[in-house]
């Protein structure tokens, strides 16, 4: 290919000389001829490069200007005006004939080709054993690349029992690990298909650029958490404002794991987004040294801490602290930075305390032994034959056994005792032959559960709690989303207050209707709902002088059990209203004074003006005409809900750092952890190739600028030495 510069002139004396002519050019592949030296006219080796004041002014004199190609002198359209434009289109098409237009067009789309990369450069055409070098190391990498793309996907191991030394198309004795097992499938699968180059590659390699040890498995790791990462972090910083949200948690080695999570409005998008950052591990859980630990490693993220609107943490001591907490001492330096504690846990904390009433109490705790009691291989394969027989007759739901009562995850407690209550006819059933069977211990204890599931107080109890839940279940599973805003949250907490004070206010119907579906589900297996013996006035127990049992449980544990759990979902949310306070009037039209507003509002009632929450107000608002309304809901918006991101990300981490996992380095636990968590964020083998190669120079520089400074030590080393043997 003819080089570009030949089609350009330089002003110069030496203009006769510079010119190339078809003379000049190569005619074949064996037959060498003389051409001029262009470099010093070519553009393209001055970019980047510093010129002293004589270059300066020696290339400035040398005017570029556009000549003819070969000798063919410039005219018309070019030095000339065309005024014939009568005869234009006769004159162009002859034009357009002619032998050097169309080497020309031939020429121009040559460079076009290089320049959008159909075709290889020039350098690269005249060193083609290097493009083919180049296209054997790709071909080494890559497949190493998306072998440890698709194990940090799935989240599963790379490493075996011994995964050394080279790679063998021949299946192994031992277990090589999930990466070698699939960079040798993926060679097996190129071979079957025809193309042969990648084990030729391979093989053909050197023992020390095989690219398969663990040093290369954790610097890909690592460049993938740096592409998945930046990424995130252009995106916070594009939205303006963010949150953050963090708790903690200790990995199987008993190292306490800090996860950073970011809340921020993806404007591309148009929706919340919740992000994994990483995860840091800490020694010192003090507010101190958490806030400290938060703002360093956003600030070598290269996240502006300046946008930092929200915190949501739950309520440890160490993170919500007046004076010493991680939200207190964050607020010092970064004011707008409001602390907003986990929606989801205060939820958890309301229904926690709500349940502390002494016969609520007791019938969770017999729920949590029933459990324990059926958690074994016999008992379990006995009370399924129980359920089979249940499910043939009366239930057709697919749940195969009972659940436990998590002490954390409060959701899972109201899955524990709807099925508890669903399969409460089968454990009866299933109580009731244990207690025949000749091992004493397994009869006496299933004998006594059976006696406390015949409690009037227990069966009471598990009705209130299975209908109230009922309406806090939807609830908790939705506080847990994350394109929700905090208003939108405090709604629906307001809506199933008022359900719950709606039934506290006519209690003594909706207890009616409790007790006599009660009595008509225990009249199978006749038990009779009484009230408990009363010998004399107790001191622990709720004393009420009547004799009618739906009297007793309604005063004794239905009201109970309402007014605490309305006053706790009261007290508990306190703060979160007075947050939202002041962005209510973005909320809601009727707390403008306008009247005229107002009657606009009431004409055009029925166009769909009002909103569901405040995500949906900000995808509809003009940045342009309303700047300030704008970023005022993008403020609502990013303020955290919920901490269940960071929860999450613990679920990542126990999937990863394993028993048989427990020494993973951080970068590599982050880099396995964000591909896992980001399934979304797209991560192209090329984009880590690029990585690979300039961490590789980068090594290399350091590799020389190292060597030089030892040279240099060695030289002055010497240098002293013959200093002090000339002295002595």
């Amino acid at each position: 290919m003819k080089r570009i510069n030949t089609y350009f002139k330089v002003l110069d004396s030496s203009e006769s000389n510079s010119k190339l002519t078809s003379d000049d050019v190569q005619t074949s592949d064996t037959e060498t001829v003389s051409v001029v030296d262009h470099s010093i006219f070519d553009i393209n080796i001055y970019v980047g490069k510093k010129l002293n004041d004589a270059e300066k002014i020696k290339y400035l004199e040398n005017i570029w200007i556009p000549g003819g190609k070969g000798n063919q002198p410039l005219g018309q359209l070019c030095t000339e005006a065309f005024n014939k434009w009568k005869h234009a289109v006769e004159r162009f098409n002859n034009h357009e004939k002619t032998n050097y237009h169309q080497n020309s067009v031939i020429d121009c789309q040559s460079v076009s080709a290089i320049v959008i990369g159909k075709s290889d450069s020039v350098y690269h055409q005249l060193n083609k054993a290097e493009k083919t070098q180049k296209e054997n190391n790709r071909k080494i990498i890559i497949p190493v690349i998306d072998s440890v793309l698709i194990c940090g996907r799935q989240g599963i191991a790379l490493r075996g029992h011994r995964d050394s030394g080279v790679l063998k198309l021949e299946d192994p004795i031992i277990n090589e690990g999930n990466f070698r097992a699939l960079l040798r499938f993926f060679l097996k699968a190129t071979a079957t298909s025809g193309d042969e180059s990648f084990i030729l590659a391979r093989e053909n390699c050197a023992r020390n650029a095989q690219y398969i040890s663990w040093k290369i498995q954790n610097e890909i790791v690592s460049i993938c958490y740096e592409i998945i990462s930046s990424k995130i972090v252009n995106r916070i910083n594009e939205s303006n404002f963010f949150s953050i949200i963090a708790d903690e948690t200790a990995d199987i080695s008993g190292t306490e794991q800090f996860a950073l999570c970011a809340r921020y409005y993806d404007k591309k998008n148009k929706n919340i987004r919740e992000d994994f950052l990483k995860f840091i591990p800490v020694h010192d859980v003090s507010g101190k040294s958490l806030a400290n630990h938060i703002i360093t490693e956003l600030k070598k993220l290269n996240v502006d801490v300046n946008n930092l609107r929200g915190q949501g943490y739950n309520g440890a001591v160490s993170m919500s602290g007046r004076f010493n907490g991680v939200a207190a001492l964050i607020r010092n330096d970064h004011p707008s930075a409001l602390y907003v504690h986990c929606s989801a846990h205060n939820l958890n904390l309301s229904v926690s305390s709500a349940c502390n009433i002494q016969g609520i109490r007791n019938t969770m705790n017999t729920i949590e032994t029933c459990y324990n009691f059926f958690n074994t291989p016999k008992r379990q394969q006995f009370f399924s034959t129980h359920l089979d027989k249940l499910k043939q007759n009366e239930s057709s739901s697919q749940k195969q056994k009972l659940k436990r009562l998590c002490p954390a995850r409060w959701i899972e407690r109201y899955n524990s005792i709807e099925t508890f209550y669903e399969f409460f006819p089968a454990i009866l059933n299933c109580l009731e032959e244990i207690i025949m069977w000749n091992d004493s211990d397994t009869s006496s204890k299933a004998n006594q559960l059976l006696l406390a599931l015949q409690a009037s107080e227990f069966n009471v109890a598990l009705t209130i709690l299975n209908y109230i839940f009922q309406y806090t279940h939807s609830l908790c599973k939705y506080l847990q989303t994350t394109n929700i805003d905090l208003v939108d949250a405090i709604e629906h907490i307001s809506l199933v207050k008022k359900q719950l004070m709606s039934i506290r206010e006519n209690v003594s119907l909706e207890f009616n209707k409790l007790y006599n579906d009660l009595n008509e589900r225990l009249n199978d297996f006749e038990i009779k709902i009484e009230i408990p013996r009363l010998a004399k006035r107790q001191k622990h127990r709720i004393n009420i002088s009547t004799n009618d049992p739906e009297e007793y449980f309604k005063i004794a544990l239905f009201i109970p059990f309402l007014d605490s759990y309305i006053q706790q979902l009261n007290d508990r949310f306190i703060n979160h209203k007075n947050i939202i306070s002041g962005f209510q009037m973005l909320m809601n039209s009727s707390t403008f004074n306008e009247e005229r507003l107002k009657e606009h509002v009431e004409f055009y009632n029925d166009s769909n003006i009002k909103t569901k929450n405040a995500i949906n107000i900000l995808n509809n608002c003009n940045s342009d005409l309303f700047p300030n309304v704008f970023k005022l809901l993008q403020i609502l918006v990013t303020l955290p809900v919920t901490s269940c991101e960071a929860e999450r990300s613990f679920s990542t981490l126990k999937r990863i750092k394993t028993y048989l996992r427990n020494s993973t380095s951080e970068s590599r636990l982050n880099g396995l952890a964000a591909l896992n968590i980001h399934y979304d964020i797209d991560v192209k083998s090329g984009e880590v190739s690029r990585g690979v190669l300039k961490k590789s120079k980068e090594m290399e520089t350091k590799l020389a600028s190292f060597r030089a400074l030892t040279k240099n030590e060695s030289l002055l080393e010497l240098d002293l030495k013959n200093g002090i043997a000339k002295r002595s």
